[in-house]
């Protein structure tokens, strides 16, 4: 039998030839790639302009208030809700506020990398040279955030039980007593904290409202307790007398003008925990609970740790959880999540005797507006997201933030009455 070994080595050769023209195909073939496009984000805060008549214009850098996770080039827009006031116009990250009028108005700036954007926004305020002058101003516009050294450990144990009475009712029976020590600023009036059993009871099935409820009462005199922590302290944190701005002729209380506890914390006489106790004994929490924090994971409170997963420290009245500064966003990443409250800008309008005069420096209450998208949360310090507290999931949740209000102060959902103060959880309209 003869071999064709010419055939033979053809057919190697067009083997060969096919297999080597069919790898480089595969190697200069462009692969498939799941390369989705991150979004803007508004990672800083744009902060608020107070400019006095006649500056003519102003620009603000604001450069670091927004970010992109894949570098692309942002390009921004922005606009003014009131030209009578303002107009605006941007170069690059550079905003030009130009001059036309008295008043304030609300600047929204947009960034896009072509595919999606972000935004956010700013209040400018332009004020006549006299109005609020603080040159003017005799009041006593001074703020203090140094807490008091904790001196004192209960000698009655702290008790904290929850229950359900139904398949819709959490029930929380505790004594209110912290585990961690405490200052008593008023040893005079208190011997020693109030361990009466106290009662909260809540849904366990919360629901958004239409509309949110204050903490306050129309005439911002305090209503309702927040909520309660899961070591059953009281969160409480709207102020009370005497803490309110008085009439400078007739010693009359404008409850408009409340004084912010947590930036006048050695008048109100707040502790280590940015606590303290009321005449009747109960002590309560009126910012953040830092101490309280550290027991539960240590570094927690003073912000050497960050946490893995969303840590809960209490219930609101409404029902829903309340987590300690780190929340998930709504693709499930665990950030540290902001306030969308800002200090108003320029001077009070008071004349210093019926209601106070000078800087809005975070004294009052009421030196504060929320500026809606320049931060993570809502009005009521709250997040839409689903989390998974226990066995019950919860599309809504608050969070205690740094920045003001710090404790929520107006509530999403429905708040139960037993936290109505005055109500069956103890304590009253006090400081």
């Amino acid at each position: 039998m003869k071999i064709n070994y010419q055939r033979r080595c053809r057919r190697s050769i067009m083997f060969l030839f096919t297999l080597t023209m069919s790898l480089l195909y595969s190697c200069l073939e462009p692969e498939e790639t799941d390369d989705v496009n991150a979004s803007p984000e508004l990672s800083g805060q744009l902060q608020n302009q107070s400019l006095t008549e006649g500056f003519g214009t102003s620009t603000y850098d604001f450069s670091s208030a927004f970010s992109d996770e894949d570098q692309d080039e942002l390009f921004f827009e922005a606009a003014s809700s009131n030209e009578s006031v303002v107009t605006v116009s941007i170069t690059q990250s550079t905003l030009t506020i130009t001059e036309v009028g008295l008043g304030s108005s609300t600047i929204t700036i947009v960034a896009t990398d072509g595919e999606a954007t972000a935004s956010g926004s700013l209040v400018v305020t332009v004020s006549s040279q006299q109005q609020g002058s603080s040159e003017t101003c005799d009041n006593d516009n001074s703020t203090e955030t140094a807490l008091w050294q904790c001196d004192q450990s209960s000698q009655v144990s702290n008790t904290y039980e929850e229950t359900y009475s139904d398949v819709n009712t959490r029930i929380v029976n505790t004594n209110g007593i912290p585990g961690h020590e405490y200052r008593n600023q008023i040893p005079n009036i208190v011997a020693n904290l109030n361990s009466d059993n106290k009662t909260f009871t809540m849904t366990l099935s919360p629901s958004l409202a239409n509309s949110p409820t204050s903490i306050t009462f129309d005439n911002h005199q305090p209503k309702y307790k927040f909520g309660i922590a899961l070591n059953g302290v009281a969160i409480d944190p709207a102020p009370a007398e005497p803490f309110i701005f008085e009439n400078t002729s007739t010693g009359e209380y404008n409850w408009d003008w409340v004084m912010e506890p947590t930036n006048n914390t050695q008048d109100v006489g707040l502790d280590c925990a940015t606590a303290h106790v009321q005449p009747d004994g109960t002590y309560h929490y009126h910012g953040d609970m830092i101490v309280y924090a550290e027991e539960i994971m240590s570094g927690l409170g003073t912000g050497s740790t960050t946490p893995v997963e969303a840590v809960q420290i209490g219930w609101a009245a409404d029902g829903f959880p309340i987590f300690y500064k780190y929340a998930p966003n709504q693709n499930g990443e665990l950030v540290k999540m902001t306030s969308s409250y800002q200090l108003k800008s320029g001077n009070r309008t008071g004349d210093g005797v019926t209601e106070p005069c000078g800087e809005y420096n975070g004294k009052y209450t009421n030196d504060y507006e929320y500026v809606s998208g320049s931060g993570d949360l809502d009005e009521c310090n709250g997040y839409s997201s689903t989390v998974l507290v226990g066995n019950y999931s919860y599309d809504y949740f608050y969070v205690i933030t740094e920045g003001f209000p710090v404790i929520p102060r107006c509530f999403s959902g429905t708040p139960h009455t037993s936290f109505l103060l005055g109500g069956g959880g103890g304590g009253g309209p006090m400081p």
